[in-house]
């Protein structure tokens, strides 16, 4: 794990260690990764914490008390008390407040499976936020992620794994139920469990009761992508944890994947992790 450390940080210092030392990193060797966690808490001043070009991780910020903005292009969006924003990699943003005080609680993380988790646990991306009835177990977590720090043996790093996805999980069950059966959750449900078949835009669509011009628009401010990458994160994902875990051949890999062509399903893959399957399964395969 490249430079895994805890980062408190209070009103006299935000976030400038946290863009340095390398600590914005994307992997694909394991499933979930923490790259980086802390927390944040002011009382008397302006808090501005931004980054032009966005990190190569998620963001995932949950408001203890309090009052912030996240600004992402034009869009600014408020969030209070036991709400949840995450980030997606290389989104540029600011957080800022006027009001004080504030605190929160956040993580950097990368991995894998970490869209296919975040799915799973129904945890949106901004500009939704993830808005939490009660936030005392999502803030028991954190403290539990925080301590694995201190551990510094061969058992951390899955042990903070295990632990973001308490924190996602978590998360899921303190949702306030006006987010359950939320906008295109017909069509996101449909894709979660069909995306290695082929799936017609028009038809996710039809489920929404929508014309595509209008479905791609919400579906892209409610995930961060469009519905076409969503799916290819999807698959792309599942082959990576396929590669790693399993001894079958690219081919058969390809087409669990839903790609019947093996060259399309090799240069996909390629796009998305900068390197061929066959070298991303020599390189991480656990029987190799």
């Amino acid at each position: 794990m490249k430079n895994l450390r805890l980062s408190t940080i209070t009103k006299d210092g935000f976030f400038q260690d946290w863009e340095i030392n390398h600590n914005s990193c994307l992997r694909t060797d394991i499933p979930l990764a923490v790259n980086v966690a802390g927390s944040t808490s002011v009382t008397d001043k302006n808090c501005i914490n931004y980054n032009k070009c966005g990190r190569l991780d998620y963001y995932f910020i949950f408001l203890v008390s309090g009052e912030l903005h996240a600004k992402i292009g034009h869009e600014v969006v408020d969030f209070y008390q036991n709400d949840i924003i995450i980030i997606p990699p290389n989104t540029p943003y600011t957080i800022f407040s006027t009001k004080f005080p504030f605190s929160y609680l956040c993580v950097h993380f990368t991995g894998s499976r970490a869209f296919e988790l975040l799915a799973k646990y129904d945890l949106k991306l901004f500009p939704q936020i993830n808005h939490l009835a009660v936030g005392n177990s999502v803030q028991i977590r954190f403290n539990s992620l925080f301590d694995a720090f201190s551990k510094n043996d061969k058992y951390r790093e899955k042990e903070l794994s295990l632990l973001l996805e308490r924190i996602f999980i978590e998360a899921s069950r303190g949702a306030k139920s006006k987010s359950r059966g939320s906008l295109l959750s017909k069509s996101i449900s449909f894709i979660n469990e069909f995306y290695t078949t082929s799936i017609k835009i028009p038809y996710l669509a039809s489920l929404e009761n929508m014309c595509m011009t209008t479905y791609n628009l919400h579906f892209k401010r409610l995930m961060g992508m469009s519905p076409t990458k969503y799916i290819l994160t999807l698959r792309m994902e599942l082959a990576a944890e396929l590669l790693k875990t399993s001894d079958m051949l690219i081919g058969e890999i390809g087409r669990m994947c839903g790609y019947d062509d093996v060259n399309f399903f090799s240069r996909s893959f390629k796009a998305y992790a900068k390197t061929s399957p066959s070298e991303y399964k020599r390189k991480f395969n656990v029987f190799s």
